[in-house]
């Protein structure tokens, strides 16, 4: 039986740091969805999103979780923030592994991105507004957690 298992939950949360430390622990591969977008399309997040529009970032988002699943039988991934929200990817999680909702509090995260500048949507948005949005997918997660130690616990 594979293993696959997806983080999500808002930008800055800690899910790829969490989620390279959980394959580490159990001995997995780790897949970080925005770095296979940045490889794939040799653009960084934030030019992709200047120069061909969020739209276009979503459809490679949807290509490279669907390629991941067709290569791959045994991961942790680092979702983006948004994966969960658009196109159908939530169900494909769904059907594929395990889902855990990083649910980090705002304030930890408002610390952690004070001054990052490379996250689009963080341009335009602020962070309660992006978890008002997308708190309904985040919530159909398998699980909810806020530490690493809860994550590591559930395996």
């Amino acid at each position: 039986m594979s293993r696959r298992i997806f983080l999500i939950g808002l930008p800055g949360a800690g899910k790829t740091t969490m989620g390279l430390d959980l394959a580490v622990h159990l001995g997995l591969q780790f897949v970080d969805l925005d770095q296979d977008i940045e490889k794939a399309s040799k653009l960084k997040i934030k030019e992709i999103f200047e120069e061909k529009g969020e739209a276009h970032f979503r459809q490679l988002e949807k290509l490279l979780l669907e390629k991941v699943l067709d290569e791959l039988d045994d991961f942790v991934m680092a979702t983006g923030g948004g994966t969960p929200c658009f196109f159908n990817n939530m169900e494909t999680m769904k059907r594929a592994g395990t889902i855990i909702y990083v649910d980090t509090p705002i304030d930890e995260i408002h610390q952690r991105l004070n001054r990052d500048t490379t996250r689009p949507l963080m341009q335009s948005n602020t962070l309660e507004n992006l978890l008002e949005k997308r708190k309904e997918w985040y919530n159909q997660a398998d699980y909810t957690i806020q530490k690493y130690k809860d994550l590591i616990k559930l395996f």
